[in-house]
């Protein structure tokens, strides 16, 4: 009789075969459709999904930017001041709003015209750091804004009568060519501002409007009333004249509203479009929602009839395939065991929850097995190699091979 160890003439339990290719028809796929076929299926999905892009690209790229935000050159309504933009644009004169005061003063720094709306929401570091920046500053609104640390033009709460007209009453180039324009709220006030001019007088000491030199060489003018620049009071009088002259000194124009001013990140740089975030959630969006169709669902196992009739064997084979592909081992070699204790069991009668010390007792009865052997081979080491898996299912089935022909 050939002892438990020796090494077997035969096959093992998991084949060793090398695993048919492609041209085998699919009969060695077990993990489900390939990625081509995978790509076939969404074919439809993905052309529609490709479609939707394309139509929101073109409608962000036709559609004009708008906002309701007040005295923003991209808002069409009353309050806002895309016509001014517009105005200076056809003068040759670039315009474009920037986020933060950092924009805002490194354009400065270049030589473009800052226009700044709600200047108090800066701080007064910020201001004076505008104030050195080397550009010229325009002010639009004085009212209720703070202007240290950029200039010592005070604004004042001292407002003309509603519905007044006030002249310019200066030497001012910019407010001689506007003439006369209408009055709105507030005022500044020229304070102990070296060199600074006030025109459209509204009481005594305070302005509509007022200009004075900055620490950088670059002139700064105040316009008092935001009226002034608004869409819906811009051809008033001399509306438009002044607030034209006033931004459009240079071939360059940043709008900066501090009020609504934001952290610069990388969607601020000029060379991204403006479209690319709408974009991206756009993809990510669709990403979700393919994820969500085509994704695996995992819920509990539903049990149906099988088109075909598969033999065992073809299982069999398939599993061991699914084992070797993963290089599992250890399950592996734990199937094997498995299945010959619980065959062992029955052949010799034993109850299902017997224990490895009786099955070993019992294998071992009639002398001719030795308790170690049987251990070694039912409850041993995990095998490290296909060898060792093939070696340990041939000692399993000659264990098995000499309990059935006792």
């Amino acid at each position: 009789m050939t002892p438990i160890g020796a090494r077997p003439r035969t096959a093992a339990a998991v084949p060793s075969s090398p695993e048919p290719g492609p041209a085998g028809g699919g009969a060695d796929q077990v993990i489900g459709a390939t990625i081509g076929q995978r790509l076939r299926s969404w074919r439809p999905g993905l052309l529609t999904l490709l479609a939707l892009l394309v139509l929101v690209l073109l409608a962000q790229a036709l559609k004009p930017a708008e906002s309701t935000t007040p005295l923003a050159i991209d808002n069409p309504r009353p309050n806002g001041a895309r016509a001014l933009a517009a105005l200076v644009s056809e003068w040759g004169v670039e315009v474009h709003a920037v986020s933060s005061a950092r924009a805002a003063r490194e354009a400065s720094a270049e030589g473009a015209t800052v226009v700044l709306i709600n200047a108090g929401s800066l701080s007064d570091e910020e201001r004076a750091q505008l104030a050195s920046a080397g550009g010229d500053v325009v002010v639009i609104g004085a009212l209720h804004n703070s202007l240290g640390g950029l200039t010592e033009l005070t604004p004042s709460g001292v407002s003309a009568a509603p519905g007044a007209t006030v002249s310019a009453q200066c030497d001012d180039a910019d407010a001689q060519a506007a003439g006369t324009i209408p009055a709105g709220r507030g005022s500044v006030g020229l304070g102990g501002a070296q060199g600074a001019t006030g025109c459209f007088p509204v009481a005594d000491g305070v302005y509509g409007y007022a200009t004075a030199p900055l620490p950088s060489g670059g002139t700064l003018r105040v316009l008092a009333w935001p009226d002034t620049a608004m869409n819906s009071r811009l051809t008033d009088q001399g509306n438009a004249a002044l607030a034209i002259r006033a931004i459009g000194a240079s071939k360059r124009v940043v709008w900066h509203d501090a009020a609504q001013a934001q952290s610069r990140s990388i969607w601020d740089e000029p060379s991204l479009p403006r479209f690319l975030p709408v974009v991206l959630a756009q993809l990510t969006i669709a990403a979700l929602a393919l994820a969500i169709v085509q994704g695996r669902r995992f819920g509990r196992v539903v049990v149906e009839d099988l088109p075909v009739v598969v033999r065992s064997t073809e299982t069999t084979i398939g599993r061991g395939r699914l084992y070797r592909r993963a290089r599992d081992r250890g399950r592996a070699a734990t199937a094997l065991r498995a299945g010959t204790a619980l065959r062992l069991g029955k052949r010799l009668g034993l109850p299902t929850g017997a224990g490895r010390g009786e099955l070993i007792a019992a294998l071992c009865r009639d002398g001719r097995l030795r308790p170690a052997d049987v251990a070694r081979v039912l409850y041993g080491p995990t095998p490290t190699d296909d060898r060792s898996l093939t070696d340990l299912a041939a000692q399993l089935d000659r264990l098995e091979s000499e309990v059935h022909s006792s």
